[in-house]
C-alpha cells in the first residue's frame, strides 16, 4: 500500500472517484477523470483513464493526452488510428492505447517504464466536429532508492566526520542522523544533485566529537512513499581498520599549469600499503559526481563529472605502494581550485587536498593609435587569452608607471580574459611607452613598446 497525506493507493488498481473539470463542453457528453493523483513507482508503468458521459462510442472521436500543449500531445487518436507526428519525443515507444472500452468512450493511455519526468498533470481531450470536453489527472512518480552508505573519516577524538550517501530517490528524500538512544543528530551539511535520469543523489556529513559514541545511523526517508531506509556504523570497529591507521598525502605546494597542458594530480599513502583494493576517488566539492572514480583495478565511468569524460587517464604503476596519479588533459579555466584525493576501503575513508591553480598567459600585445582633437592622443592596448584576471600598466621611458585612462576587461567562452586598456597622452614631452600585461601566477609579463617620436 503507498500512500499520499489523506490519500491511499494500492498500486494501478486503486479506485477512482470521478470529478468533471471541463473547459467548453457541447450539449451530449462531457468527460471525467480521477479527482485523486495517481501513484506510480520509477520503472513502473501507468494507466491513466477518462470516461465519457453519457457513455458513448469514441470510435470516431478526436482524443489526445497531453502534457502543457495540446500541439505537442503525449498521444492522439483520431477516427481510429493513432497519429504519432507531433507527439512529444520523450514518449515516443513509451506510450500506447488500451482501447478495449472504446465504444463505452472509456479511453486508457498505458505509460510504459515511468520516469521521474512524467511527474505532474495530463490531460483527457475528445472532440466531435467543433464540440470538444477535457479533463485533467495529477500523476505522482515516486522512487525508493538505495540505502544509505556510511563512510567514516578520521577520529572521534580529533573531531572525524561521517558521510552518509545515497542514490537513485525521487522526489529528493529526507535525510537524518541519529544516535543509539533514537535522539537526533545535528547536520554538517547536506548536498542534493539531480542525474540525468531525474533521480536524487544525496549526501549529508555528520561531524562527530563524542568520544562516547558507539553507533550512529542515518536514515533516508521518501516525503511521498513514507517509506525509510537505514544503515548504522559501529564506530569502534572502523577505528580499528587497515585504514584508518594511515594518511593520505599530496602535494604540499599548489600545482600549477597552463592552459591546454596536461595536468598531474599525484596522491599516496603513508606508511607505503597496497591499494589495488581500494576505492580511490578525485573530487571537487562533493564526492558524486567525481572527477575519476578507480575501483577493482580500473575506473569507473558512470559516476564522472560530464567536464571530464574522455579527458582523464589513470597512472596506477605504483598502485602496489599506494600510489596513484591522476592525468587530466587538455587544463581549462574552470579546472582551476581545489581537488580531494580519497582513498577508502571497509567504510573509512582518508583524503588529502590538492590546489590547482591554471594559468593562461595571453597574446602578444597589439598597440593603436588614435589622434584626437587639441593635441591630445589616445593609445588602445589589446591581448587575449589571459587566466586569472591579469594586471596592466602603462609605463614611461623610466619605466615609471603612467595612470591609464580606461580599462575593459571581458571573458570569452572558454574563460580567458580580454583585456582592452588605453592611456591619454597631453604631454608632447612623453614619446616612448610600453604597455604591460603580467600574470601574477607564473610572474609572468608580456610587454609592447611604441614611440611617439615615430609618428
Amino acid at each position: 500500500m503507498m500512500d499520499i497525506p489523506g490519500i491511499s493507493f494500492s498500486g494501478l488498481a486503486a479506485s477512482f472517484c470521478f470529478i468533471v473539470l471541463n473547459l467548453k463542453r457541447s450539449d451530449d457528453f462531457t468527460v471525467i477523470g480521477s479527482v485523486y493523483p495517481m501513484l506510480v513507482n520509477v520503472g513502473e508503468d501507468a494507466l491513466l483513464s477518462c470516461q465519457l458521459l453519457p457513455k458513448r462510442s469514441a470510435t470516431h472521436m478526436k482524443v489526445q493526452w497531453y502534457r502543457s500543449e495540446p500541439s505537442t500531445p503525449v498521444l492522439s487518436y483520431w477516427d481510429g488510428d493513432e497519429v504519432t507526428e507531433m507527439q512529444m519525443e520523450e514518449y515516443k515507444g513509451r506510450v500506447e492505447w488500451i482501447k478495449d472500452d472504446i465504444a463505452q468512450g472509456n479511453m486508457t493511455l498505458k505509460i510504459h517504464n515511468i520516469q521521474p519526468s512524467d511527474n505532474g498533470q495530463y490531460w483527457c481531450h475528445f472532440q466531435e466536429g467543433s464540440y470538444f470536453v477535457e479533463a485533467s489527472l495529477q500523476l505522482v512518480v515516486a522512487g525508493l532508492g538505495s540505502a544509505p552508505d556510511i563512510h567514516m573519516e578520521g577520529t572521534v577524538e580529533s573531531g572525524g566526520q561521517l558521510v552518509c550517501t545515497a542514490e537513485g530517490w525521487f522526489p529528493e528524500p529526507q535525510v537524518y542522523w541519529k544516535n543509539a538512544r533514537g535522539e537526533n543528530m545535528l547536520t554538517a551539511s547536506e548536498h542534493y544533485i539531480q542525474n540525468g535520469d531525474g533521480l536524487f543523489y544525496v549526501e549529508s556529513t555528520l561531524v562527530v566529537r563524542d568520544t562516547s559514541l558507539e553507533t550512529v545511523s542515518c536514515v533516508i526517508q521518501s516525503p511521498i512513499l513514507h517509506e525509510e531506509k537505514e544503515s548504522t556504523i559501529f564506530i569502534s570497529e572502523k577505528l580499528q581498520t587497515e585504514l584508518a591507521s594511515l594518511r593520505v598525502i599530496g602535494p604540499s605546494q599548489p600545482l600549477t599549469v597552463r592552459v591546454g597542458e596536461d595536468i598531474q594530480l599525484t596522491c599516496y599513502l603513508s606508511p607505503k600499503a597496497n591499494a589495488q583494493n581500494m576505492e580511490v576517488r578525485w573530487i571537487r566539492e562533493h564526492r558524486y559526481p567525481a572527477v575519476s572514480v578507480f575501483m577493482n583495478g580500473d575506473q569507473v565511468a558512470g559516476e564522472q563529472m560530464e567536464e571530464y569524460i574522455g579527458r582523464t587517464v589513470l597512472v596506477s604503476d605504483a598502485i602496489d605502494e599506494g600510489r596513484l596519479t591522476l592525468q587530466i588533459h587538455n587544463a581549462g579555466t574552470s579546472d582551476n581550485g581545489q581537488y580531494r584525493c580519497l582513498f577508502e576501503k571497509d567504510g573509512v575513508y582518508q583524503e588529502a587536498t590538492l590546489d590547482l591553480k591554471v594559468a593562461g598567459v595571453g597574446s602578444s600585445l597589439l598597440i593603436t593609435m588614435m589622434k584626437w582633437k587639441d593635441g591630445e592622443m589616445q593609445l588602445m592596448c589589446f591581448s587575449d587569452g589571459w587566466f586569472p584576471q591579469p594586471h596592466v600598466q602603462w609605463r614611461d621611458i623610466e619605466g615609471k608607471t603612467i595612470p591609464l585612462f580606461s580599462e575593459v576587461l571581458t571573458h570569452d567562452s572558454y574563460g580567458l580574459f580580454h583585456v582592452e586598456t588605453s592611456l591619454l597622452v597631453r604631454n608632447s614631452s612623453i614619446v616612448n611607452v610600453t604597455c604591460s600585461i603580467s600574470n601574477s601566477l607564473q610572474v609572468q609579463e608580456k610587454t609592447s613598446a611604441f614611440s611617439l617620436s615615430a609618428w
